[in-house]
């Protein structure tokens, strides 16, 4: 009973967590999670883009909010950029550079993943065919080949394999003794195909995370080799088994088997002809949104997994360039003091035979003082204490897990950005900072933006005051208004990656 409660506070504290700090959460809770949702479904998904240069992006906003204007001019009417800068920092947008493009690319992350996977599923749930039937039977045949699969029993599958044999003779003696063939009706046939296009959305969703999971193992050995504190001989183990470390991972496993799969020439060969069949069912003449995702499927797979296994070799390129920078700075350090040697070595074959060399050794008398040593003192001594037993407090522990849950992040190095793009043009004060680029972070954000001032010598003027009025950062619709210093970014400032504390 016990540890029946204990799991059921944990799974409320693991709900409020969710809700309180997942991207995907807040993404559904924001005011305009239909607008973002329908902009990024229509874009990414229904578009059947990975990834969109900056400038492409920029423009597909720019016609969705005026479209979106003709009917409700009084949303969404910032600059484009404000919104995608916000998405990214919200984590519903990734952000990253090519190696083959001038610009930055967007990609969608797998928490806007998740979220619009959500929406499509809850608004399906009234139109779409709820298939039990084809997913009891996929649940049971998953079940029996994980059994059949995991044993190494080889009388077991014989066993199995007699049956299966069986089971065909006698469907094959049935169709050769004249008895009509059994066909699936047309409510199971759609049954079946929604939940194959169903599983099609879900796997082509996942992909996102999957790159993520491999960005993080990928992180985590560049941690390791940059931390310093490991010999080059683990650093080169570390580099080399880079791309290993990735493929035996769970991800990297299903993964990679996947794209064995996939591109099998064989396997591609088979797809496309069933896809083709399929296209051709009167059951499913008017599933045309549905057909269209599946006569995408091949391509779109390839492309989603070439996206990720171009990921994977940059890391791996990435490691190995690490490698290669500390063997450099070894070859160079080691051939200066071979340069050395030489140079002392030729100076030395001029010189006289009868040349002797001198050492001389300066050193100052050491004078010790008598007065320098101490008095004695006592042993320190210690009295007994009896132990006491730690009782550890369960809700203490959540209340601490919470309230940190709860704290707000403040990102220097984002915050600095902004302030440049803000002040490309000139000038710009805090107040027009917070009304072009509105403050998420409440009043620990716009502390921040102070410290910045302090620490990268923007103008701060003690005599003159500004108020701005901040949303509270607490979840509530309500606003607070701040007065501070009057605060002039200047442009080119410098900048750092870490504030100091102030004065």
């Amino acid at each position: 009973m016990a540890e029946s409660k204990f799991l059921s506070s944990m799974r409320r504290e693991n709900l409020r967590g969710f809700f309180e700090a997942s991207p995907t959460a807040k993404l559904l809770r924001s005011d305009l999670a239909p607008l973002i949702l329908d902009f990024l479904n229509r874009t990414f998904k229904s578009g059947g883009s990975i990834s969109i240069g900056q400038a492409e992006l920029r423009t597909a906003l720019t016609v969705y909010q005026d479209e979106l204007h003709e009917a409700e001019p009084d949303v969404l009417i910032g600059p484009p950029e404000r919104y995608l800068t916000q998405w990214s920092d919200a984590g519903w947008l990734q952000r990253f550079l090519e190696s083959a493009s001038i610009e930055p690319q967007f990609q969608l992350t797998r928490f806007s993943e998740e979220a619009i996977r959500f929406v499509d599923t809850a608004l399906s749930q009234g139109s779409s065919l709820v298939g039990t039937e084809s997913r009891l039977r996929l649940v049971i045949e998953t079940l029996e080949d994980i059994v059949r699969g995991a044993s190494a029993d080889p009388d077991r599958r014989l066993e199995y394999l007699r049956a299966q044999r069986a089971t065909i003779d006698a469907e094959i003696a049935a169709i050769e003794s004249g008895k009509s063939v059994q066909i699936y009706r047309p409510s199971q046939i759609r049954e079946r195909f929604q939940t194959a296009v169903n599983l099609l959305k879900d796997l082509q969703s996942d992909f996102r995370a999957v790159e993520e999971r491999f960005q993080l193992i990928a992180r985590d050995v560049q941690q390791l080799q940059a931390s310093g504190n490991d010999t080059r001989g683990e650093i080169l183990g570390y580099a080399l088994d880079a791309e290993d470390t990735l493929k035996t991972q769970d991800e990297g496993i299903s993964f990679f088997a996947f794209v064995a799969f996939l591109f099998s020439p064989a396997q591609q060969t088979a797809l496309s002809k069933n896809i083709g069949e399929i296209h051709q069912l009167a059951a499913l003449a008017d599933q045309h949104e549905s057909l269209s995702r599946v006569r995408r499927m091949i391509p779109a797979l390839l492309a989603e997994a070439d996206k990720v296994m171009r990921t994977t070799a940059r890391l791996s390129a990435t490691l190995r360039r690490l490698l290669d920078a500390r063997a450099a700075a070894h070859r160079i350090r080691l051939a200066t003091v071979l340069r050395d040697i030489r140079q002392a070595a030729i100076k030395l074959g001029k010189a006289p035979e009868d040349r002797s060399i001198q050492l001389e050794v300066d050193t100052d008398a050491e004078i010790c003082s008598p007065m320098a040593r101490t008095f004695w003192t006592p042993s320190q001594t210690f009295t007994d204490q009896a132990t006491v037993a730690h009782e550890f407090n369960l809700d203490e522990a959540k209340k601490i897990a919470t309230a940190f849950a709860k704290l707000q992040r403040i990102d220097f190095r984002q915050m600095r950005s902004k302030i440049r793009e803000a002040t490309i043009d000139g000038h710009r004060t805090l107040s027009q900072l917070a009304e072009d680029s509105p403050i998420q972070g409440g009043v620990v954000e716009l502390l921040g933006y102070l410290q910045i001032a302090h620490d990268d010598g923007h103008a701060i003027d003690p005599s003159l005051t500004e108020t701005i009025s901040i949303q509270e950062s607490n979840g509530s619709m309500g606003s607070i208004k701040v007065t501070i210093p009057h605060v002039t970014f200047i442009p080119k400032a410098s900048s750092k990656e870490i504030g100091r504390k102030p004065r």
